[in-house]
């Protein structure tokens, strides 16, 4: 297990229409995903969102405008992943052409290939979010098939 804790963070970004903003990536496998990244040290998970989204998409994100909807545990990467649901931001979302090749908005039943199982529950965790916050712990590829799976709902009367 990696010994130092990895900290990304993102936004669920949803259209009047209740489509979800994805962006595909310039590298690798080109995958559809989610804005986001990986955390600088000195930020918080939220600093680390919205720095992302305006460097990878140009647009801009208050804190006001969203909320923290799940938070993600990767045990075999010794990973957390922040993200936020957002439907308020500032600006046409467009690919910076470095790391992000295409954006799009699509309907939550016709997500585009390829596209990861993780990304995939994460955005339909938001869609189904009405304020607590999720709790989930995450397989990756990298444990075994029997490693603990928990869902925990954080509300505000829970802190």
């Amino acid at each position: 297990m990696p010994s130092k804790t990895s900290i990304r963070a993102g936004f669920v970004i949803f259209d009047d229409a209740g489509r979800v903003l994805l962006v595909r990536h310039a590298d690798g496998k080109r995958k559809w995903g989610l804005p986001g990244g990986r955390q600088r040290e000195g930020e918080a998970a939220w600093e680390t969102a919205i720095r992302e989204c305006q460097e990878e998409i140009q647009v801009a994100m208050h804190p006001a405008d969203f909320t923290l909807s799940g938070i993600y545990y990767l045990s075999g990467r010794n990973a957390y992943v922040f993200d936020f649901k957002v439907t308020e931001w500032e600006g046409t979302p467009v690919p910076d052409g470095k790391e992000i090749a295409e954006v799009g908005f699509f309907l939550l039943d016709e997500l585009p290939e390829p596209i990861s199982k993780f990304t995939v529950q994460r955005i339909r965790d938001a869609a189904c979010n009405q304020g607590g916050v999720l709790l989930r712990k995450q397989q990756v590829k990298s444990e075994p098939t029997t490693a603990n799976k928990a869902v925990y709902r954080l509300s505000e009367s829970d802190v």
